[in-house]
């Protein structure tokens, strides 16, 4: 998968700037907010009865899809989406492939946007 299917550089320069820009640090703390809130989410999603609370799992894919699209996570929203979308006729095992992949994603996400971004890891806790 190439990085331009993986993520939507063009949001993200609306966020960080060019590659040749100052970099605002604001911005960098809400991305590593973003990430934090992230794994809390998938956390969240993974500790939810799939069976019996589907509405759960529903609203919180729909959280982690909004900011995920929100940082150009472009390929994570779109597996978020599925299962917000399909939560309905979605079996255990079609959940637990989606989610895993979305965590992959979000994963491969956050290396890309660090590779392209070196400061995001400057003074990072």
């Amino acid at each position: 998968m190439s990085d331009s299917e993986l993520i939507d550089w063009e949001q993200l320069e609306m966020i960080f700037g060019e590659e040749d820009e100052e970099f605002d640090e604001d911005m960098a703390d809400l991305f590593h907010e973003f990430v934090e809130d992230g794994n809390g989410q998938f956390s969240l999603i993974n500790g939810t009865e799939f069976e019996a609370d589907k509405a759960k799992v529903a609203k919180e894919s729909h959280k982690l899809k909004g900011s995920s699209s929100n940082f150009g996570f472009t390929r994570v929203a779109e597996v978020l989406a599925h299962i917000e979308d399909d939560i309905a006729t979605l079996t255990f095992e079609d959940f637990s492939a989606s989610i895993s992949e979305a965590r992959s994603l979000f994963d491969a996400s956050i290396q890309k946007v660090m590779e392209r971004y070196p400061a995001l890891g400057v003074g990072q806790n």
